[in-house]
Formats: C-alpha cells, structure tokens, sequence
C-alpha cells in the first residue's frame, strides 16, 4: 500500500408422531366413542449426512432407521455393496457398512431396511473411493544442503474447490525468509508482489524502493522459471507526477498485452486512487518504453459511483478481464467506513461504470483468480485483513470465493505470519500454474510499519508427506524450496529409513504410500503409481 473428506459422523433423527387422544366424559349414560387406531409408526432411513462424494479406506459408517416397529431387516436393494464393502447390523435399528480399498472407482447404490408390520424404507447412496497408490523416490541432481532431505513433485494439482470450501489446505512456508529482498541502497522497502505466468516461468511484478535513493514507490519487475532463481531487475513504472505507484497488479490478454493496476497518489493529503497502464509487449507502457512516467492522465474514474472520489483506495484494486470486459474490484479497507469490496466495469479503460458491492468486509481485495471446473465457474479472491489501533493481533490474509464473480461468499482464514521476520504482513497475490493455485506471494517486515524493511516471503500449497522411521518416528515437513520441492531434517546418522505416506494439498486424501531409504544432502523426485 501507498504510504499514507474427513469422515463424517452421522446423526440420525428419529421423527415420532404423538397422538394426543380425549376421551368423551360425557354423563347420563351416554356412550363413549372408541378412539381412532394411532397412525403407524412410518419406517424410514433419515440422515443428516453420509456417505455421498469421496471416502477413503478403510471405511466404516453406521446408518439408523428411523419409526417403524422392531425388528428390522437390512439389505442392499441392488443385491450387493460395491467396493468389497459389507453390510452388517449392528442393533435393532441400525446397521454398519465397513470395508476395504478395491479397484473400483464409483458406484450408486441403496439401503433398504424392513420392519415387522412388513413397512420397507430404501435410501440410495454414491460413494467414490479413492485408493492410494505406491510411493517410490528416485534420486535426482541437485545440491542439497548437507543434513536436509528434499523432496521434488510436491506442487499442488488442479484447483480443487472441495479442498477450499472446507478449508483443509496444506500451506508450506519456503525455507527463504525472505524469498526475495530489495537490492542494496538508501531506502529498501519492497512488498505488493504479482507472479504473472508466461511460457517458461513467471514475471515476478513488485512494488516499493528497491534500493533507491528516495523513498517513492515505484514498479519493478524480473522473470523466474522456478522462484528458485531470479533474473535482473528492471524498473517499469516510475511514480512520475505521483508520490507513489504501487500495490501492482498485471493481467496478460491471448495477444501478449499486458493491463496493470496500480494505487497512485499525488501527495500525503491526497486520496489514493487506482491507475491504469497498458503495455503490447511488456516493454513499452502507455506508449513509452519502460520505465514509464506515471501521469494524471493515468488514473482510474468511475463517475457513476458517488463515494470513489471522496474515499481513499489504497491497496485494495483488482483488475481482471472477465467475459469480455474488464472487471476492476475496489475497496477502502478498515478505515473506509463502508466495509464492502466494489466491483466496477469497462470496455474503455481508465473510465468504469460502478455494479455494486460484492463482499461485506472491511478487508482489503489483493488478488482475485477465475477457475473452471466441471463446467461451473469459481473466482478465489484473496483478502488483507489490516491491523487496527489496540488490536493485539497481527494482520492475516483471508479468502472469499465465488461462482459468478458478483457475489462472494463467507472469508475463510488463509494464514498469518509464522516467524519473526514476516509478523506483520500485506498484499497478498496467488502464484498459478494454468489451472492450480501453487502458493501465494506476499510483502511482510518484522515490525508494524508498512513503509520500512518488507521483503517478499511464500507460502506454498504443496501435497503433505510424512515420512517415519523403522521404529515410527514421524518427520513431517518443515518448509519448501520453491512451489515443488520439500526439505526434511534428516537424524544424525545422516539417513533415514522407514516408510513415506503422501497426502493431496489438502492435507487429508491419501495419495499413496511406500518404503523409502533416504540420505541427507540429497534430492529425490516423488513418483505414485496406481491408485485414484
């Protein structure tokens, strides 16, 4: 910013149906009518939850019956359990499908059960198995601190929006802290990273003095293939008539173009407003070779939205193209007052036509990714959730999703800080690969001061390993080196071996496991086989 499927427990509900009954007390000798029968106690299978979507072996879950008259009968209406499950009762109205893992991958099936007035119940059920598979390690070249173990193919597969619902993510701090620090010189103070994906890696964008002789924030950039390694820094937007560009982001069309959105502001009693710069190759910005000289001219309207030119905007701009227009989402922050993230639209940039709010917060918008899977649109949107005066909490980052774009749901926690020099963080910005989410790159200092000593720190989603040694000692990982490789601390007797368990990046669906004999100062590559 500008200075200024865990397995569920079932519960079961009985429904009964009390019939209050009156006799007629009349006198004289007159006849009471008898009352009617009761109703019959209606025979069901009710659940809250079951089995429906993944499950992993072994398997075990129990489902009631629910009315009905004592003793009851169970059985599989199709004949059979598919998966080498069984079905076995348990007590009078309940019963236990349990099993093991088999090849199988999906299959549909029903539950029926009978009671003695001969009332039958039936509820149908898909369960999908996922098996794991074999884990081996190959040793591959790399240099390897002595001591540590790595190990290679841990990145994130495809974004899984099961695993972000349920907020299982497996976050990994990189072993660089931090992964990237401003060059040497009077004033360093970079954050507002944005990895911008291209053929053969990343152009890494970031804001903020870079080593520079005045403390104006200016945009750089560098290329890398692997955030393992970084290419030479460039400038590419000077702050120009602005006291400050930053809080950068860029979005890169089919044609090579790149659109970025930056916070400008003219002076400290100013308003921070965003400003837009456009580039057909990445060299050249609004018509200049870089680095460009940021002009008024350059500043984001939207005339229609009567609180944008009396409120300040500082950090909280996204721009996006999305279903052929450009989507720009916009918030004040805690100090805003209005507590909502804005979403405006453009066909003619730098001019915006306001379309509301999309999510009542008072958190800032850093980062929003578009993803499509199974035919159903999910946009991620990634929140800084700003330290206030006499918190005694550090500020965190947040996420929101959303499968139109117009309408975000509930925040869920991302991460903090988790050691002393990234205590206080800011402008978080998600690194992908075509249809994953790696990781996500933020600015971050040891001290709450916003315009002083950050650097650029990662946290990756990467697959959970846990590997034990013969006589079960568990190592679970320490860090990562980069979006796709792991260290492990090896013990003094400089190897280890036992047995290597894999999890997704959501930290609980089995992948896979296997015996590994495993050396410090060495890199393995990750290969499971079967499975699914």
């Amino acid at each position: 910013m500008a200075e200024k499927v865990s397995r569920t427990c079932v519960l079961i509900s009985l429904v009964w149906v009390l019939v209050l009954l009156e006799s007629d007390c009349g006198g004289g000798g007159s006849t009471s009518t008898p009352p009617p029968p009761p109703p019959p106690q209606t025979l069901s299978i009710t659940t809250a939850a079951l089995v429906d979507g993944m499950v992993t072996f072994p398997y075990s879950q129990t489902i009631q019956a629910a009315g009905g008259v004592a003793p009851f009968t169970w059985s599989v209406s199709s004949g059979s359990l598919p998966h080498s499950l069984t079905l076995a009762s348990s007590s009078t109205n309940s019963a236990n499908i349990s099993g093991t893992a088999d090849t199988a991958q999906s299959a549909t099936f029903a539950i029926q059960v009978k009671d003695a007035k001969d009332q039958t119940a039936a509820q149908s059920y898909t369960v999908n198995i996922h098996n794991t598979g074999l884990v081996q390690v190959q040793a591959v070249s790399g240099s390897v601190p002595a001591g540590t173990i790595e190990i290679q193919g841990v990145g994130a597969g495809p974004f899984n929006p099961l695993s972000w619902q349920q907020n299982t993510l497996n976050w990994v701090p990189d072993v660089r802290t931090p992964m990237l620090a401003p060059q040497p010189g009077a004033f360093q103070n970079i954050y507002s990273p944005w990895p911008l994906q291209q053929p053969h890696g990343w152009l890494l964008f970031y804001g903020g003095w870079d080593g520079t002789a005045t403390s104006n924030d200016r945009v750089y950039n560098l290329s890398t293939p692997d955030f393992l390694s970084f290419g030479s820094r460039s400038l590419v937007i000077d702050h120009g008539v602005f006291l400050h560009v930053n809080n950068v982001n860029v979005t890169q069309l089919p044609d090579g173009s790149m659109h970025m959105i930056c916070t400008a502001l003219i002076d400290p009693n100013d308003l921070d407003k965003p400003a837009y710069f456009s580039s057909p190759d990445g060299l050249t910005w609004n018509g200049s070779p870089e680095p460009y000289s940021a002009q008024l001219s350059d500043r984001v309207s939207i005339p229609d939205d009567p609180a944008y030119a009396t409120n300040d905007y500082n950090g909280g701009n996204v721009l996006m193209w999305d279903n052929n227009a450009w989507t720009l989402y916009y918030s004040i922050g805690v100090f805003g007052g209005n507590g909502k993230v804005f979403r405006a639209t453009s066909t003619s940039i730098p001019q915006f036509h306001s379309a509301g709010s999309v999510l009542n917060t008072s958190h800032y918008a850093n980062d929003v990714k578009k993803f499509q899977v199974g035919g159903k649109n999910w946009y991620v949107m990634a929140l800084y959730i700003e330290r206030v005066a006499l918190d005694p909490n550090p500020p965190t980052f947040s996420y929101s999703l959303s499968n139109d774009g117009i309408t975000f749901g509930p925040e869920y926690r991302l991460f903090g800080g988790t050691l002393p020099q990234d205590q206080f963080v800011t402008t978080p910005a998600f690194v992908t690969n075509g249809s994953s989410i790696l990781g996500v790159l933020y600015g971050a200092n040891p001290v709450d001061v916003l315009n002083a000593a950050n650097q650029i720190f990662a946290r990756w989603l990467q697959k959970k390993i846990i590997i034990a040694d013969s006589s079960g000692v568990q190592y679970s990982t320490q860090v990562g080196y980069g979006p796709d490789r792991q260290w492990f601390q090896v013990p003094s007797s400089g190897s280890l071996q036992g047995t290597i368990t894999i999890y997704a990046e959501d930290g609980i669906t089995p992948l896979g496991k296997g015996s590994v004999n495993l050396s410090g100062g060495k890199a393995y590559q990750l290969l499971v086989s079967g499975g699914g």
